[in-house]
């Protein structure tokens, strides 16, 4: 620093003695970084939607990490004892296959208002920059409305089969550049490999969704993967969304699942079953966080003990729609405990990667559903991303005002009460949380 000055003083000739040259030049050097502190967060609280709302700085900007891992059973940031404890958002934004709808999708399904608001969904996810925001009006609301720090994608295995079958590359290549973008954002991003009805993945023999992994969704992974993807630690692979052993192999039941069947298929065919689908994923990304649902009753883990062969730097999650149990805060406890809980009290890294309220407005008061959200979970270490950020506009799950129709401007702010008829559907309670969390 006086090296610094004597320079500075110099080069100015200065005529007062050095140690007054030198002060004034301290002082301002002082006051200017001084100023550049106070300006810079204002700059960024300045920062306005379309429709005028202004955001505060939040912590997401902030909060940026490299990557996530898997160590003593913690998601940490990666490299770092740091827990990383999710909260985001599940987005359809790329789960239709626009691109090959013709082919993939029944003319029915493109015609309904469902695929016309994934198609919107779709083009907000995948714009530029709006003008004056370093991101899309979609992934700045989630960072400056919500505090999210995670977005998690389900992409169609049907979409990405067809194209490992044909050659072609116009779907992977738009899901690669949105990861991009949310990378680039600073969020932490998940794939989820999907086949259910927004998807437009073919169906079984039977006619029937696909409930397991297999050869087709091995292929669809290895479709997707490219480099960039598979070195960036900061990308979750979700092996396959919501598997059903009940439902593929008329094994076990709901309230038991068959987890013998979960690890490798009906025995019917090769290739087939989460663990057998995982250890192919992990051959292929060696470096990514892997995870996996589990089954039966909010696709959670009762009576589920971890196999042999279970990939290291795996993670595990569950969908609790079903969270209210008989109305009473008891028996919903007790079963929290069994189906997650007390899995997770084992040392196992696990999060929520979908919940809302419109599938069971049996909490009118929403008692269960604020101890559930910012007692329960937090208390466990278990993060939370809810389902959905652009769920199609009017159904259950509508919780984050994402679309534009007749007499309304979407502006990524919370919608509660939603279409489903609930008096309040936890939204309101899932925006606090996020803020709860943000701020520590």
């Amino acid at each position: 620093m006086t090296r610094q000055l004597d320079r500075k003083c110099k080069k100015a000739a200065c005529t007062r003695p050095y140690l007054v040259c030198a002060t004034r030049l301290l002082t301002l050097s002082v006051l200017a970084t001084f100023g550049l502190i106070l300006f810079y967060p204002r700059a960024i609280a300045d920062k306005s939607t379309p429709s005028g709302v202004r955001f505060a700085s939040k912590s997401g900007l902030s909060e940026r990490v490299g990557g996530v891992s898997v160590a003593d059973g913690q998601l940490v940031v990666a490299g770092t004892n740091k827990t990383f404890v999710p909260r985001g958002f599940t987005s359809v934004g790329v789960v239709y296959p626009t691109p090959y709808a013709h082919m993939l999708c029944s003319r029915h399904f493109r015609q309904s208002t469902a695929a016309e608001s994934l198609r919107e969904a779709q083009m907000a996810m995948t714009a530029g920059p709006e003008r004056g925001w370093r991101y899309n009006g979609s992934l700045h609301g989630m960072i400056y409305n919500w505090d999210a720090n995670i977005v998690r994608y389900q992409v169609s295995q049907g979409a990405l089969d067809y194209e490992h079958a044909h050659r072609l590359t116009a779907y992977a290549d738009m899901v690669r550049n949105v990861v991009a973008k949310a990378r680039a954002a600073g969020l932490v991003v998940i794939l989820a490999m999907q086949t259910g009805r927004y998807s437009c993945t073919p169906h079984e023999k039977d006619g029937e969704l696909q409930r397991l992994p297999d050869l087709n969704t091995e292929h669809a992974w290895k479709y997707l993967l490219n480099p960039a993807l598979t070195h960036d630690k900061g990308v979750i692979l979700e092996v396959f969304n919501e598997p059903s052993t009940l439902k593929a192999c008329n094994l076990g039941t709901l309230l038991h699942p068959d987890w013998r069947a979960w690890e490798t298929g009906c025995g019917t065919e090769p290739q087939q079953g989460m663990l057998t689908v995982g250890k192919y994923l992990r051959s292929i990304a060696p470096e990514n966080v892997l995870l996996f649902d589990g089954d039966g009753v909010n696709f959670g883990f009762r009576d589920f003990v971890v196999p042999r062969g279970m990939p290291s730097n795996s993670a595990f999650t569950f969908h609790p729609y079903s969270y209210v149990v008989r109305g009473n805060k008891a028996a919903s406890i007790k079963a929290w405990n069994a189906q997650f809980g007390d899995f997770r009290n084992r040392g196992h890294a696990l999060f929520v990667t979908e919940w809302n309220e419109a599938f069971k407005c049996k909490d009118p008061n929403q008692t269960i559903t604020n101890y559930f959200i910012l007692k329960y979970l937090p208390a466990h270490s278990i993060g939370m991303i809810g389902y959905g950020w652009d769920a199609p506009a009017h159904g259950s799950g509508y919780l984050v005002n994402s679309y534009d129709y007749p007499g309304n401007k979407a502006n990524y702010q919370l919608v509660d009460p939603n279409a489903s008829g609930c008096v309040d559907n936890g939204g309101r309670v899932l925006q606090q949380l996020f803020k709860d969390e943000g701020e520590r």
